[in-house]
Formats: structure tokens, sequence, C-alpha cells
């Protein structure tokens, strides 16, 4: 064995809290000399070492040299590595479960065997809860909806004001009633609205999900509509309305990224272009109504095709008109809900601002 890497090895067994430096002044070297050269000789003699750090002064400290035990584990884990093929089928079974349990879709289908002219009434934006909304004029809407033959409800979300959280306290304050009572209010007249057959779609806002997803995770309001048989869009989706003989097309939305104060459907003109030419496109959340007929596509009409002619784009108002929030940001809204007389034996359509003025309408077709 070499007398250096011998002379070292006593000065440390002797003394284990020998500093390297004072190793070092007995050989006239420096530290990190001294420490470099017994590591060498160490590794070359078969020695298994942790070295420790030079002038420590711990009193657990300790050092292997040549003649130290062997240490065997024979009980670690060790980590599997795993095949990608059993990670994606991982993956595909949770999507598989996820997809069973979600009632989203984004092409509904509702059929109204009917001879007669019906109408279809498009609402949202009743932020039940919050100190602005009109209650009283939305207590007549809902009533004159639940006891009109002949008259049918799209819903396009934001029912409840929902607010938990917000980037004004006030919209957190002013709310008339518990963000849990309003979800029992809304609860009470969709199920009323589904067991009359009055619901035909119900679109997903950002009070009803995003509010909730921000905060939970998830939609607590989905929980809620567990006896409703329209088809659920999650904020856009294409409902196709057999009426009689004839099938009309709802393109059908709450919010959307393209919007205009100048043209309130203008957000309804970008959809078409970017989903479907539908027969109507309606959307919510600006508080701002509006009713445009445009006619494109009409080459396809004459053609025998289901798409084409004569759309009407809807901007639906809100019941949420009184309240300091909508002034600032929605121009104080206004309340309206549209309404679309459909002919179940011809391809027509005819629109009126509120569903009284077109159920006189129906009514005095069916005179005829």
């Amino acid at each position: 064995m070499d007398d250096f890497y011998a002379a070292v090895s006593q000065m440390r067994d002797g003394n284990p809290h020998r500093s390297w430096e004072d190793i070092g002044a007995h050989f006239n070297m420096t530290a990190e000399a001294v420490r470099n050269r017994f590591r060498r000789l160490r590794k070359k003699n078969g020695g298994i070492a942790a070295e420790l750090p030079a002038n420590t002064d711990k009193p657990n400290d300790v050092y292997y040299s040549p003649e130290a035990a062997q240490v065997f584990f024979t009980n670690k884990k060790r980590v599997e590595n795993i095949n990608w093929r059993e990670l994606i089928g991982l993956a595909q079974t949770a999507q598989d479960i996820n997809l069973r349990l979600s009632d989203e879709q984004e092409i509904g289908e509702v059929t109204i065997p009917t001879d007669q002219p019906i109408a279809i009434m498009h609402g949202g934006d009743w932020h039940l809860g919050d100190v602005g909304v009109d209650y009283a004029t939305w207590v007549d809407d809902m009533q004159f909806l639940l006891e009109t033959p002949n008259l049918y409800y799209i819903d396009h979300g934001d029912n409840i004001q929902n607010m938990r959280v917000f980037k004004d306290l006030a919209g957190v304050l002013n709310q008339v009633l518990s963000p849990m009572q309003q979800g029992q209010l809304f609860r009470s007249i969709v199920d009323e609205l589904s067991v009359k057959n009055k619901l035909l779609a119900k679109v997903r806002g950002n009070h009803d999900y995003e509010f909730d997803e921000r905060i939970f995770g998830e939609a607590l309001q989905k929980y809620l509509l567990d006896r409703v048989d329209a088809p659920m869009f999650n904020n856009k989706g294409l409902l196709k309305l057999k009426v009689g003989k004839e099938l009309y097309t709802f393109l059908l939305f709450h919010k959307s990224k393209f919007r205009s104060f100048m043209r309130a459907t203008h957000s309804n003109y970008r959809e078409m272009q970017l989903s479907f030419p539908a027969d109507i496109i309606a959307g919510a959340h600006d508080h701002a109504p509006a009713i445009e007929h445009l006619w494109h596509y009409t080459l396809a009409r004459e053609a025998g095709y289901d798409f084409g002619g004569e759309t009407l784009l809807i901007k639906i108002g809100s019941y949420q008109g009184g309240s300091g929030y909508g002034w600032r940001y929605f121009h104080n809204g206004a309340i309206c809900t549209p309404t679309v007389v459909l002919y179940p034996h011809e391809h027509k359509k005819v629109v009126f601002t509120n569903p009284r003025d077109a159920i006189v309408f129906v009514n005095a077709i069916a005179k005829e």
C-alpha cells in the first residue's frame, strides 16, 4: 500500500474530524492537492467512501476505508419503466368514462309533429338572484310560456347570477338570493318547463358553467338538470328541429369571441361563417337585443338543400337591465325575447320581438 495513502488514512483514523488543511500542512501541500491524491489512491486500493466536506465538525460524520464492511440492499423498490401502450390505454379508458358522464353534445335533434304553425321563444340571461332583475316581467313571461299551447322555449344560458367570487365585489353582495337558493329556483322552473315539454334546447352560459368550473373544477348546474330531455349545448350547438314536414336548423350560442358594440348581430354573422349557415342563428350574453334578416346561399336552397335562403340573426335581451353592472358594461340592456313562428308545410318563418304578438299571429293563421 502506498505510504502516502497509509499515512493519511492513519491520520484520519486517529482524528476523523481533522481538517484537510491540517493534513496538507503536514505534507507541505494544499488541502485540495492532498484530498485529490488521497481519493485517487483510495480508488486504486479498492476503497469505497462517501467523502465528507472539509472542516466539518458534525459529531455523526463518518468515512469509509478499504476495510469498511459491505452493505447489501435487498428490498429497494425500483421505478418501473411502463410501456407507452399501457399509458395510452389508461388515457383512453379515462376518456371513455368522462364521455359517459357528460351530457354535452354539439348537435341535437327534436321533432314536433303538427299541422299548425308553432312559435319558438328565445330567452336567457335571466340572472335570477341579482338585485337588478325585473322579476315581475320574468314571472309574466314564464307563466305565459307555461300556459300557452304551441309556444316553445330555447334557453341561451346565464339563468342564475351564481356569484361566489367576482372581479367586482358588488356583484357578489348584490344578490337577493344565495347561490344555493338560486340553484333551487332554477331547478324548479326548468323541471316544470321540461314536464310540460316546453324546453326544446338548453345552452349553457358563463354564469352557468365558467363560474363553477373556476372554483370547483366542474359545473354544479349539470346536477340540477337531470329531468331535462332537451339537448344540452356547452355554449354552442346546432339544433335540427323538424316541424311537421319541414326541417329548420338553429345555430345556438351564449357567448361568442366575436362581438361589436356597433352591430349587435356581428357575433351571429361570424358564427354562421365558421360553423353552419342555419335558418336561425341566435345568441345571448351581451344583453343588447337585435334582429336582422339575411339572405345567403339562396342557390343552395333552390337546389333542394336544407340550408340557404333567408336567415334570421337574433340576439336576445336580459331581465337584468336594472343593475349597475349592466349599465356600465351592457348599455343597461333591454328585455327582449324574440319569438319565431315556423310553418309545418312550407319552409317559412316569421319573427316577432315578443311571444304574445307571435301567438296572436299563430292563432290568426289557425282560423284561416
